[in-house]
């Protein structure tokens, strides 16, 4: 008899081996749909289980994962999400990275939970994909193209337009294997971290083309998946993200979180234009139309834009998302809102993660400034503060590997230590090997260490609405060391649990018994938000048990210098995360039930996660028989 999978899911996991072109499906029992969810744990599982040590980030045998969750293609706002799990190319450990779109959707529609792509290709290729057929097709044709285009050559060959067909793959960044090169798809929505992009090239596959498939999805109870879905929409059209989508540009200023400059201030170098960006002014700038991903009701949120004026009159352009704003405007001194949003998409198309290049592009402009990097070494370039045209030329100089582009192509930690002296300790970066997202951290001391000590390097906890239903309080002193660790801690990977659901993350800031009444509509199971914290902080356990094994160390989890430096203007000057870090750290680990000095889940902790299994491996035999 065949086993009864609950609804949500495929019980299908599509697999691939670029070498051997061998593709073959697996599939998973409803006993494993529950305890590994979705993407999160579909992809910690098989990186355990699949990717040794010695299985390097650029290693043939290194996994991608790109999957979903149950919620994929319901109603529920915003289930369209692409996770991709793989060991990446910054840290040489895990990520798990989502983009947003119709990727996820269009996955499940074909009758898939999640696609895995293992081995090397001999020559480039592209993965086809339409309900039962799926093929590695030739991609020479594609060789070059950035992202947009790709995306238009493939649906023009196969007459599929709109969300008919979803394209997600790298352009030249990735082609060439930048370290930070970005999978992007679907005209804009992308997943950035870790080097993502890097693996897929490495593997020699341009992109995946998948239909939208005709198998739909089998719900449990559907009459109560729309009626939680109305309630989740209810709660979310309450916030500022439905009218304003990420815009938050002049809060984000005037609070001290919008970097500048590279850290050297923490004053917008023009405020008396900062009203531009403000959401329904900023719109007004551009004709515009909504973009919204799958499901999605979100009208403030990814809008299509064309440049009214200037050099590039008449381009098509993505509405940049907030760390767009950043790490191509106040980080590079760019402030008007037209140079902002173009170079945003510029970077999208080159296939180039927006954070990591803001960081190297700031860095560049500072150390061009101060004499520290010359023009000769630039091939000409003159990088100042603020020229749009001459960042768009370090973009493809470093997309294509050219000249010093080559160097900056490693990421801002190996460019500054390629340089040093003094460049070195002007760059902002996390000691594994990841920079952190698009902010100024000083007055967020949350992100910052998040960021250092996360798992999957990217946050994997934060967007956290309605603590008090985990019996926290809702907001605290962001400046306090111990309320900040200790609140990370308890509710470490967080994200997980809403990436394996196949959600975006917006929707998700609505009440936790929300979403798990949605997972329990769609599947039938009676979800608790008890049983969804076990998840998703066993995930998190395992993502760093995992980065442990690859060798990251706790002694890497810190800051730069230039990036725990205490502000000397702004809201938070004066305040110094690197004098507090130890009792953030502390309380996060504590309240993580990880050791602090090994960086291990404690055994109590793994036992207590139905990991016992990992016990001895983790500690040692003699560790496993107490309890036992």
């Amino acid at each position: 008899m065949t086993e009864q999978l609950p609804g949500g899911y495929t019980g299908r996991i599509l697999r691939v081996d670029l070498t051997t072109e061998r593709v073959w499906v697996e599939t998973l029992t409803a006993e494993e749909c529950r305890y590994y969810l979705g993407a999160a744990g579909i992809g910690y599982k098989i990186l355990w289980e699949e990717v040794p040590e010695e299985v390097t980030w650029d290693h043939p045998e290194n996994r991608l994962i790109m999957g979903s969750g149950p919620l994929a293609g319901t109603p529920v706002w915003g289930t369209g999400s692409l996770n991709v799990v793989t060991r990446g190319a910054m840290t040489n450990g895990a990520v798990m990275t989502n983009a947003q779109g119709f990727f996820g959707s269009n996955l499940k529609y074909c009758g898939y939970d999640a696609l895995v792509l293992q081995g090397q290709a001999k020559k480039w290729v592209y993965v086809y994909i339409n309900d039962d057929v799926v093929e590695l097709r030739d991609a020479s044709h594609l060789i070059g193209q950035d992202t947009w285009e790709t995306q238009d050559t493939l649906q023009a060959e196969y007459g599929l337009s709109g969300h008919q067909m979803s394209v997600y793959g790298i352009g030249p960044a990735g082609e060439n294997v930048v370290r930070f090169a970005i999978i992007e798809g679907d005209y804009g929505h992308v997943a950035s971290k870790n080097g993502c992009g890097a693996v897929m090239g490495k593997k020699n596959v341009k992109c995946v083309a998948i239909a939208r498939g005709t198998k739909g999805v089998q719900v449990h109870d559907p009459s109560g998946q729309f009626q939680v879905a109305d309630m989740i929409a209810h709660d979310l059209k309450q916030g500022n993200t439905y009218t304003n989508g990420t815009l938050g540009f002049p809060a984000g200023w005037q609070s001290g979180m919008l970097p500048t400059k590279n850290y050297t201030t923490n004053i917008y170098p023009a405020p008396e234009r900062a009203d531009e960006f403000a959401p329904l002014k900023f719109r007004e700038t551009f004709p515009n139309r909504g973009h919204q991903c799958s499901a999605c009701g979100m009208k403030g949120h990814c809008h299509m834009m064309v440049v009214p004026e200037g050099p590039h009159k008449g381009t098509l352009i993505d509405e940049p998302e907030a760390e767009t704003l950043s790490g191509c405007g106040a980080q590079i001194g760019v402030v008007d809102p037209v140079e902002v949003s173009w170079l945003a998409t510029q970077v999208d198309k080159a296939g180039v993660d927006v954070n990591e290049w803001g960081w190297v592009s700031g860095w560049v402009m500072e150390c061009y400034e101060k004499g520290y990097i010359t023009k000769e070494q630039l091939g000409g370039l003159e990088m100042k503060w603020g020229d749009v045209e001459a960042a768009n030329q370090l973009l493809q100089m470093l997309a294509r590997r050219e000249g010093f582009g080559d160097v900056l192509a490693e990421g801002v930690q190996h460019a500054a230590e390629y340089v040093g002296g003094e460049a070195y300790d002007c760059a902002i970066f996390i000691h594994k090997g990841v920079s952190p997202r698009s902010h100024d951290h000083r007055s967020r001391w949350m992100e910052m260490l998040e960021g250092s000590v996360s798992g999957t390097a990217t946050i994997d906890t934060q967007a956290m609405i309605h603590l008090e239903e985990f019996g926290l309080p809702q907001s605290h002193d962001p400046f306090d060391p111990q309320a900040v660790g200790s609140t990370l801690g308890t509710m470490v990977g967080r994200l997980h649990f809403i990436d394996s659901l196949g959600i975006c993350k917006f929707t998700a800031n609505t009440y936790h018994e929300f979403v798990c009444s949605a997972l329990s509509a769609v599947t039938g199971w009676d979800y608790t938000k008890e049983e969804a914290m076990a998840f998703w902080k066993r995930c998190a356990a395992m993502f760093r048990l995992f980065n442990l094994r690859c060798g990251i160390t706790v002694d890497q989890e810190r800051p730069s210098e230039r990036y725990w430096s205490t502000p000397v203007d702004g809201p938070a000057a004066g305040t110094s995360a690197k004098e507090n870090w130890e009792t953030m750290v502390n309380a996060y680990y504590q309240n993580a039930g990880w050791d602090r000095e090994t960086g291990k889940p404690l055994p109590e902790t793994l036992r207590n996660l139905g990991l016992e299994q990992m016990i001895p491996e983790v500690w040692g035999a003699e560790e496993a028989k107490i309890g036992s």
